[in-house]
């Protein structure tokens, strides 16, 4: 593991040094964990990190512009580098702009990145940021160079004549890898060859039509859909959460109709006597939760991601955004069996990617 820098600022309660590397803790200080992510042939050998808010429609400086390393020694400097910025419990709910502007061995600019997020009260609160060309030359404040525009069409500004320009500074719709293997594809709100001002639900939506997110000619998929081939469905991969009707429809899965859990097809519970659990299941279900199977409506299905055995032995269905393999469930605090590589599985805020070789839990939009 990589060692984390800390940054002492006038907003630091207390103040660290030489903290390990490790997880970002749901419970602790206010705090941002930087994951900065660059290009090293562009060979920066530091990072410029600095962070603005707005105080009365007024731009103030959060923590003070910070080196890091403060030497530029020419030193090896892996990818990717993780910074934790302490800040004051009262920056929280407050969004701030984080700019990291990476430096050459000549404390030359060579890329950048700038985000706004929003600081979480006593929990860290976890940005990752990837460098890209710097395209401004302009240095209004002490040589230090602006924020600019940053993209990675090689110094170019924003050129998407069929779309806008997402974070990244590249055309989207962007390519994201998530840790199940599968590829989509991010759409994004906002005119040609401008910043783009939001982003469609990812997997529900497959274009933009006047502004507005759309799955094909129809709108944007629901909770529980996915949008394929232009048109919504409801099956295993689409995060429905009780079970499936007709292809099409995700069913709450508790009526004897439609009984069913973990995104698999809706069953009937026959016989008067015959009712649908609140857990998906038919009241006489023949299910006998052998290995492997999980039990959902009239019976028995395969479990296998992203349809997991929950602690009970009911089908549930994994989020695919933000897992992507199934775990076993114990009762009590290890109760979900959805798991995003060694981990838990994300939480709403974050995306289940594939990065550096492995799955992992990251902040994606």
């Amino acid at each position: 593991m990589r060692p984390v820098i800390v940054l002492g600022t006038a907003f630091v309660v207390g103040t660290l040094f030489g903290a390990a590397c490790g997880p970002v803790r749901e419970v602790g200080p206010t705090a941002l964990v930087l994951e900065v992510y660059f290009n090293e042939a562009r060979g920066t050998k530091a990072l410029l990190i600095s962070g603005t808010a707005e105080v009365d429609g007024v731009p103030v400086n959060v923590f003070p512009t910070s080196q890091r390393p403060e030497a530029l020694t020419g030193a090896a400097f892996p990818v990717p580098q993780t910074v934790r910025v302490l800040l004051n419990d009262s920056r929280g709910g407050t969004p701030v702009e984080v700019t990291v502007i990476g430096l050459n061995a000549d404390g030359e600019a060579v890329e950048a990145a700038t985000q706004t997020v929003t600081p979480v009260t006593q929990r860290e609160t976890l940005v990752t940021l990837t460098l890209r060309p710097f395209a401004d030359s302009v240095e209004p404040d002490a040589g230090l160079p602006d924020a600019g525009v940053f993209d990675a069409d090689g110094g170019r500004p924003c050129q998407c004549d069929s779309g806008c320009c997402n974070t990244f500074g590249t055309c989207a719709p962007a390519r994201v890898p998530l840790g199940s293997g599968t590829t989509l594809n991010a759409v994004y709100l906002g005119a040609p060859n401008q910043v783009c001002t939001g982003v469609c639900p990812l997997g529900r939506a497959d274009t933009v039509v006047n502004g507005t997110c759309r799955c094909g000619s129809s709108s944007a998929c629901g909770d529980g859909l996915r949008c394929l081939a232009g048109r919504c469905v409801c099956d295993q991969a689409s995060g429905c959460r009780g079970c499936c009707s007709s292809g099409t429809t995700c069913s709450a899965g508790r009526i004897k109709t439609e009984c069913g859990s973990g995104g698999v097809a809706c069953g009937r519970c026959e016989a008067l006597s015959n009712v649908c659990l609140s857990t998906g299941r038919c009241s006489q279900n023949m299910c006998t939760g052998a290995a492997g199977t999980c039990c959902s409506g009239t019976g028995s299905v395969e479990s296998k991601w992203p349809t997991c055995t929950g602690a009970s032995g009911d089908c549930v269905a994994c989020d695919p955004l933000r897992s992507n393999a199934c775990r076993v469930a114990a009762v009590g605090g290890n109760s979900s069996p959805c798991a995003c590589g060694a981990g838990n599985s994300c939480t709403q805020e974050e995306l289940c990617l594939f990065l550096g070789g492995q799955a992992v839990c990251r902040r994606s939009f």
